[in-house]
C-alpha cells in the first residue's frame, strides 16, 4: 500500500471515530488548524510527536510545525478522496476495517504487557541495579579505533603493538607495511551504544588505555582517548528498561498469550482450508506441552540472558532501535 492511501485509511478511520462521538468540537484552545473547515487539534500533534526522533528542548517548536503541516497535508489528500466517495468503495471500506482490527488488536497486547507482573517497578528496579554500566555507572566514551579482517598475522600484530602502548599512527603504519587493510576513526559513544561484550571491560579502563577486542571476523585496536561520567537515574531509565522487556520477554509473552487463546476458542477451517485444522493438530501433537505459569517465568530468563550476549543495548534497553 502506498503512502497516500495509508495516511488515507488512518484519517478516515480517525474521522469515522470522530463522527461515533457525536461531533463534538474540540475545545479552541486545542484547535492548531482548519483546513476547510475539518479541525487539526494538539492531540493530533501530540499523537505524530511521539514518533518523532531526536526532538531536543530547542528544536521541538520546529518538529511540532513539521507535524501540523503533515497532518495539514494529509486532511488536503483526504479532501480530494472523499469528494470522489474513495471511503465508500469495497476495497477501502476492507482496508479500514483490517486497520481498525490491527488497532485493536495492538492496544489490547500493549495493555496486556504493560499490565504483566513482569513488568512492574521491582523488576525495572532489578534490571537498573544489576547493570550499574548503563545507568548509575554510566559513561561515555571518545574512542579512536582501528579494525581490519581477523586473522592470526592481524591479530597478534595488533597485540603486540598494543602491548608496547604504540600510538595508533605506529600501528595503522605497521598494518600498512604487512600489506593488510585496515579502517579507522575517532568515535564517542555511550555506554547504551557499545556491544554488553565489551562493556565490563570498558568499565575498568581510564583515559589513555588501549586493548584489542574482535567481534565476528573483525579484529579491532580501540584507544580510550577520554571518558565522561554520566550517570542515568533510575526514573530517567525505567522507560528505557520498560521498552527492553517489551522487546524481548514481550515477544514470548504474547505467543504464550495467542496460543492460550486458540486453546480455548472454538477454531474451524472451512472450504479449501478443511485440511488446515487436521495439520495443526498433528504440529501440536509433536510440540511439547508448554511450562506452567510458574516455570514460565525461568524459560523467559534464560532466553534474556542468550539476548543479552547477542544484542547491543542500542537495539535492547534504548528500545531496540
Amino acid at each position: 500500500m502506498n503512502k497516500i492511501l495509508k495516511l488515507f485509511l488512518v484519517i478516515v478511520f480517525c474521522n469515522l471515530a470522530a463522527c461515533g462521538k457525536g461531533g463534538e468540537k474540540a475545545a479552541s484552545s486545542q484547535i492548531a488548524a482548519k483546513v476547510n473547515d475539518v479541525e487539526i487539534t494538539t492531540h493530533q500533534i501530540d499523537a505524530v510527536m511521539k514518533g518523532a526522533q531526536n526532538v531536543t528542548a530547542e528544536n521541538v517548536a520546529e518538529f511540532r510545525k513539521k507535524a501540523l503541516d503533515k497532518l495539514i497535508d494529509q486532511q488536503l489528500v483526504i479532501d480530494k478522496a472523499s469528494k470522489e466517495s474513495l471511503d465508500r468503495t469495497p476495497d477501502v471500506i476492507l482496508e479500514i476495517e483490517a486497520a481498525k482490527k490491527e488497532i485493536l488488536a495492538r492496544a489490547y497486547l500493549k495493555k496486556m504487557l504493560a499490565n504483566s507482573s513482569e513488568m512492574n517497578d521491582s523488576e525495572f528496579k532489578k534490571y537498573y541495579d544489576e547493570h550499574t554500566e548503563l545507568f548509575s555507572k554510566r559513561r561515555i566514551y571518545n574512542l579512536q579505533d582501528i579494525s581490519a579482517q581477523n586473522s592470526a598475522q592481524t591479530l597478534d600484530l595488533l597485540k603486540e603493538s598494543v602491548a608496547a602502548q604504540k600510538s595508533m599512527m605506529d600501528i595503522a603504519d605497521s598494518l600498512k607495511a604487512k600489506g593488510i587493510k585496515f579502517s579507522s576513526g575517532s568515535f564517542t559513544r555511550p555506554a547504551e551504544q557499545l556491544p554488553l561484550d565489551i562493556l565490563p571491560k570498558m568499565q575498568l579502563l581510564k583515559g589513555g588505555d588501549m586493548f584489542v577486542w574482535q567481534s565476528g571476523d573483525i579484529a579491532h585496536a580501540i584507544k580510550l582517548t577520554s571518558i565522561e561520567e554520566s550517570p542515568v537515574g533510575l526514573i530517567e531509565a525505567t522507560p528505557m528498561i520498560k521498552n527492553y522487556f517489551i522487546n524481548t520477554r514481550g515477544k514470548q509473552m504474547v505467543e504464550d498469550k495467542i496460543k492460550k487463546f486458540r486453546q480455548e476458542a472454538k477454531i474451524e477451517y472451512l472450504g479449501a482450508f478443511a485440511n488446515q485444522q487436521a495439520a495443526n493438530l498433528a504440529d501440536n501433537n509433536q510440540v511439547k506441552p508448554s511450562v506452567t505459569e510458574g516455570t514460565n517465568s525461568a524459560a523467559i530468563a534464560g532466553e534474556q540472558k542468550k539476548a543479552k550476549k547477542d544484542l547491543t543495548i542500542e537495539a535492547g534497553v534504548a528500545g531496540l532501535k
